[in-house]
């Protein structure tokens, strides 16, 4: 199976493809490119979500373990 981008490769490669077909290639490529760019951007959000999600775990570990000592 081929990749979005080189679909738009073959697409934009034949010699007689139609102005329309050679704009379409390229908006489907720029939405590619931006799709991808995303993508990248989700994932590094999601590192830095559970990055914050594990320190908030661990305060409440910390607190909690804290105040089972003042209890003992």
């Amino acid at each position: 199976m081929m990749s979005d981008l080189e679909i738009v490769g073959h697409v934009s490669a034949i010699p007689d493809a139609s102005e329309l077909s050679q704009a379409l290639a390229s908006r489907v490529k720029l939405l590619v490119e931006e799709r991808d760019e995303l993508q990248k951007t989700v994932g590094q959000l999601q590192k830095k979500l559970l990055s914050l999600q594990l320190g908030i775990a661990e305060d409440k570990l910390d607190a909690y373990v804290e105040i089972a000592e003042k209890a003992a």
